[in-house]
């Protein structure tokens, strides 16, 4: 499996960077995880950003956006797995994603209806793709 991440700023808060390179690590143990930092800044700088990053991928382009769609962890463990391609996942800065970036995947998912911190969606969506792979796996962690 390939995953990368491409994320608007950095992660500042020691304690979540902490937890977030935990389940990086674990992630990687089933793939490649690649994860791209991008600079922040106005909301079109960070979308003109995320398109150029974009620009060259080639995979399943997942977008996290509060008006996506979403699933629990079962459903969501069955989009990765059923992904015989990489996965890119985007995370846009505080001010969030121009209609333009969201054009560009071909799915998008919400993490809550609630408002999240960049940071803290950082951590949850790394969370959440190794409790997907953990279900997929049969990995005891995922409590069903």
């Amino acid at each position: 499996m390939l995953f990368k991440i491409i994320a608007v700023g950095k992660l500042k808060d020691k304690a979540l960077a902490a937890k977030t390179a935990e389940f990086e690590k674990r992630i990687q143990a089933f793939g490649k995880l690649e994860v791209v930092e991008l600079k922040d800044g106005t909301k079109e700088k960070e979308c003109a950003r995320i398109l150029e990053a974009l620009e060259k991928e080639r995979g399943l382009i997942i977008v996290l956006s509060e008006e996506g769609a979403e699933l629990t962890s079962q459903a969501f463990s069955g989009v990765i797995s059923s992904a015989n391609r990489k996965l890119i996942f985007v995370i846009g800065g505080p001010y969030g994603l121009s209609d333009e970036v969201k054009k560009r995947a071909e799915k998008v998912l919400s993490l809550s209806k609630m408002t999240f911190t960049h940071e803290m969606c950082r951590f949850f969506l790394t969370e959440q793709i190794y409790r997907a792979i953990a279900i997929a796996k049969g990995i005891k962690y995922h409590n069903d």
